[in-house]
């Protein structure tokens, strides 16, 4: 993955500062002069957080990151305490701006370019697919998430405050930050090719729309619930039910009209819709009480589940106390510590009561349980019942209700009128035909919303059996990927050169390095057979070591994804590679490493770009041809004129 570092634009309060970059940068010199800051600030603009030293704290503005990508370059300004990121590429008419949050996602930024942030556009700026790796490595069915940039740059930068304590998060506590680092491991070695990638891809649209599927067939059923009909026979038996009942009103009426005028004694409207509403209101009342009784009877069942399952518990804690207390025997009172007396064989120890003979065995003990579980199903099933007959209940209420405030409402404007009993009858019944056969007509026009669930329903079953076709295929993929064990079995050669050339103290060509496919920690083993020793950065007591250690399998991480052409960043920034060895005491090994540094340069990391900060300066050997652009950096101290020779980060700045 071409990523070319070109310069690093500091603005400060006083001064503008450029770095410029070349294949291999070399910052060394005193403490206090700005080289790891370098580096922080690197970080810093990729989308990294930062802890400002003291003279950031007081002299920095912003940063601005120069790089070069596959698709061209890429300009990241960052400023002072922001979380967005300005971000500029291309050139002429076709030079692009874009304010892009350094980790956070929160959708869309560049239309039709998926990409939601500063890792998403790198990606995009490589010509690359952001790998999609699960959330969860034990549930086949969990979601995708991508694989960040910033997991990337774990193996690209080793800082230095975690380089001796840290072993690329693969050891970390933390849980996320271990299983990412675990599938970077897994990216680089070809355990993600792109058929799992491509499968994995397919996977989460699925389940994407799954999902999706799931929550409209939910918001349809919802719909039929709060109509009281949850089927197409449903809604056309009530939608002939109104239609009959709008059907005998019509014929009430046509017969009223067929009356002559002498023979009308029709009853007033305004007495039978009096008694309509009085038989309302006893519904209402009958419907309240048995709304009661419900509520109670479901609290009185929730009531006996509880205390079913705290006595469940009690006797499970009893059991398993009993258990571990039966066996022991008791020779002081485990209250007042006293010596208990001597008791008879079928006597308790400690309180001296006859033992039973036939205490339950752990069969019985099973049969309780079980019985206790069938008895607690049986209420929860009880309790899901009467919480279905209550909605129902509590549904018919809301519907009376109703039609009894239509009642009132036409029976108070029946009296106001004053009409004779034969127009009011009449005016009532039309009324009410009208309002039945409008229902009827908007039940009707919802037959459709079961056709369209059973429609939806027949989607998630679809989109269930590929995913469970396409998980079968990816789990067949990611076998046959972990069965080849050719590139693991290099990363571990790989590993082994890079420690003996950099000649680490005690450890042998003939060694052989052992490497976990669950962990991916790497453990050195003597070849010595009487020496049954094992290394490995956790058990390695010197600080140096372990900074060699891990220094040496990232490089070895850069030759593997330079030999399988892994998608790895080609750059490798080390803060302070000897910050626990001294250049003098340890001459073999400073020399070691970074000729190890400069003969892979000048041959396989030939482009991989190194930026190496230390105390002390080793520059290659003669042979190698290869530039090495170092600066020697010293703190600006006002006292002394020789130090505008080799200028910290911030040239102005005078303190600590």
């Amino acid at each position: 993955m071409r990523f070319q570092l070109t310069s690093l634009d500091l603005a400060f309060k006083k001064q503008l500062v450029s770095v410029p970059f070349s294949g291999i940068n070399y910052f060394w010199g005193q403490m206090g002069a700005g080289k790891t800051s370098i580096a922080r600030l690197i970080d810093y603009c990729l989308g990294g957080s930062i802890e400002l030293s003291p003279a950031l704290q007081s002299e920095f503005v912003s940063a601005t990151l120069t790089l070069n990508l596959k698709n061209g370059d890429l300009a990241l300004e960052r400023g002072r305490d922001t979380n967005l990121v300005i971000a500029r590429w291309g050139s002429g008419d076709e030079a692009m701006q874009a304010a892009v949050p350094a980790r956070d996602a929160n959708g869309e930024i560049i239309p039709g370019t998926g990409v939601e942030n500063l890792s998403d556009l790198i990606f995009w700026m490589s010509a690359l697919t952001p790998p999609r790796v699960r959330t969860s490595k034990v549930r086949a069915e969990s979601d995708t998430k991508r694989l960040s940039i910033r997991n990337l740059l774990w193996y690209c930068y080793l800082d230095q405050d975690e380089i001796d304590s840290s072993f690329f998060h693969l050891d970390s506590g933390n849980q996320f930050s271990r299983l990412s680092s675990l599938d970077v491991v897994r990216y680089v070695i070809g355990y993600h090719d792109e058929q799992i990638l491509d499968l994995e891809a397919q996977l989460d649209a699925l389940r994407v729309e799954r999902l999706s599927t799931q929550a409209s067939i939910e918001s349809l059923s919802r719909v039929l619930r709060d109509v009281g009909v949850e089927s197409e026979l449903e809604i056309a038996g009530k939608v002939k039910q109104l239609r009959d009942v709008a059907e005998t009103i019509g014929n009430t009426i046509a017969e009223q009209r067929r009356q002559t005028v002498g023979d009308r004694t029709t009853e007033h409207a305004t007495d039978r819709l009096r008694r309509q509403a009085q038989s309302l209101s006893a519904e209402l009342q009958t419907i309240d009480q048995a709304i009661r009784d419900l509520r109670d009877a479901k609290e009185q069942d929730s009531r006996h589940l509880h205390e079913i399952e705290t006595l469940a518990l009690k006797f499970r804690r009893s059991h398993s106390a009993r258990a571990v207390l039966s066996g022991v025997a008791f020779h002081s009172c485990p209250r007042c510590t006293q010596v208990l007396p001597e008791r008879p064989d079928n006597q308790c120890f400690v309180c001296g009561q006859p033992e039973e003979a036939d205490i339950a065995e752990s069969s019985d003990n099973t049969l309780v349980l079980k019985d206790i579980k069938s008895r607690t199903d049986e209420l929860r099933e009880i309790i899901a019942r009467h919480d279905s007959s209550l909605l129902q209940l509590l549904r018919e209420r809301e519907r009376l209700n109703i039609e009894r405030s239509r009642v009132e409402r036409e029976r108070n404007e029946t009296s106001q009128r004053f009409d004779s009993a034969y127009l009011s009858s009449v005016l009532t019944n039309e009324r009410e035909r009208s309002a039945l056969l409008q229902q009827a007509d908007s039940l009707a026009a919802m037959i459709r919303f079961p056709q369209m669930l059973e429609t939806l329903r027949n989607d998630v079953n679809e989109i269930v059996a590929k995913e469970a076709a396409l998980r079968f295929r990816l789990k067949e993929a990611r076998e046959a990927a972990e069965k080849d064990v050719t590139n693991i079995n290099t990363l571990k050669e790989l590993f082994l050169d890079c420690l003996v050339r950099s000649r680490v103290p005690g450890i042998s060509p003939t060694d052989k390095v052992e490497m976990s496919t669950s962990s991916f920690l790497p453990e050195l083993h003597s070849a010595d057979l009487a020496d049954s020793t094992v290394a490995s950065f956790a058990t390695l007591s010197s600080g140096g070591k372990k900074t060699l250690f891990k220094c040496c399998f990232a490089i070895a991480m850069h030759r593997l994804a330079v030999q399988v052409g892994a998608p790895l960043p080609e750059l490798l920034i080390i803060d302070s590679p000897m910050k626990n060895i001294s250049e003098r005491e340890n001459r073999d090994q400073f020399k070691g490493f970074y000729n190890l540094v400069y003969e892979l340069k000048a041959d396989e990391l030939k482009d991989t770009q190194f930026i190496l900060i230390d105390k002390e300066y080793t520059p290659p050997l003669r042979d190698l041809k290869i530039r090495v652009v170092s600066r020697h950096m010293k703190p600006n101290d006002p006292s002394d004129h020789r130090a505008s020779e080799h200028p910290p980060l911030i040239p102005y700045y005078h303190g600590n």
